[in-house]
């Protein structure tokens, strides 16, 4: 009896300590064991020019998902923002080449426009009380159909060096600019969250408005700046991304709303930090990555992503429950 006591109690002990590494890494341990895995698997994996490869890809989705990850903290949710930031990259263009203005000031207005566009999303869906999917997917279409016209569905070609340096250039011939810029948006939309009003504002309204509400919190302002926020980051992930393929492409955004959305939730940035949405970006793009070393074909590589995003928000859901045990 004793000794069955003594195995039950290690067992417990090693539940814990799993629930205590995985609460604490999230989806920094698939990163871990998506390496080790391909480390063994393929020994052009680990390489400096191959991580730099993989961190260039994750930029654009990356950027985007900042934006998303306040969204989805303050207890929305956006689908329009991969037309928001095509719309972006577009107007830059097209203000650029089509019509002369100045890089700088080109992309000043697809910005704000974007900006605008966010701040619509949330004005609607606050003071309208449109739920956020219905809201944000027509906006969608509403965005798409504007860039079509824009665009008569042509690419924009011939953009200025000095706009493909911001999806192309290098800094002392290592260091991928797109990637700077990356960072620079994990680190703002980190300081953002954790340390100003604004995030601890939204991060309040996500966990429980009615309370939010009662203890003097204006709600509605801040759940329209998250959405104004969410439109600043898309569009310059778009502007970022038209630079990247050197051409306003009317499709290239896509994706990028379910992709930013997926990052979020296989990050686990519920807990509060953009951190974790750099992780699920992460995740997707070492297993985008790894796929292509192995030479999978692109369309298995499509199911094995969707897996990859079920497998990921049910890993999270197994350790939130590890964690919830463990503190019971």
């Amino acid at each position: 009896m004793k000794q069955d006591n003594m195995t039950e109690k290690n067992g417990k002990n090693y539940t814990d300590i799993i629930a205590k590494i995985a609460d604490k890494l999230g989806a920094w341990l698939l990163i871990i064991v998506i390496a080790l895995i391909m480390t063994f698997a393929n020994d052009k994996f680990m390489t400096g020019s191959n991580i730099v490869n993989v961190l260039r890809q994750i930029c654009v989705v990356s950027i985007g998902a900042v934006g998303v990850s306040f969204v989805i903290l303050g207890g929305g949710f956006d689908l329009s923002t991969g037309m928001i930031a095509t719309f972006a990259g577009c107007i830059s263009a097209n203000l650029a080449v089509n019509y002369g203005w100045n890089l700088w000031l080109a992309i000043l207005v697809a910005v704000l426009v974007g900006m605008v566009i966010g701040t619509i999303n949330g004005l609607l869906i606050t003071f309208l009380k449109i739920p956020p999917f219905i809201c944000t997917l027509g906006m969608q279409y509403v965005v798409n159909g504007l860039i079509l016209v824009m665009t008569k569905s042509v690419p924009i070609t011939g953009l200025p060096d000095a706009y493909l340096y911001l999806g192309r250039g290098y800094i002392g011939n290592w260091l991928p600019v797109p990637v700077v810029i990356m960072l620079a948006f994990i680190l703002v939309g980190h300081i953002l969250l954790r340390y100003t009003v604004f995030g601890r504002s939204i991060i309040a309204i996500g966990e429980n408005e009615t309370a939010s509400k009662l203890s003097g919190l204006n709600v509605n302002l801040v759940k329209v700046m998250m959405y104004t926020f969410s439109g600043f980051c898309v569009s310059c992930a778009g502007i970022v991304l038209t630079a990247r393929l050197s051409s306003g492409q009317p499709t290239s955004g896509a994706d990028l709303a379910l992709q930013a959305i997926a990052a979020v939730y296989i990050g686990g940035t519920f807990k509060g930090s953009v951190i974790n949405t750099l992780a699920g970006t992460l995740v997707w793009g070492f297993m985008n990555n790894a796929l292509n070393l192995m030479n999978v074909n692109a369309y298995w590589q499509k199911v094995a992503l969707g897996i990859v995003i079920i497998a990921a928000v049910l890993f999270d859901t197994f350790r939130a429950k590890l964690a919830t045990k463990q503190s019971s």
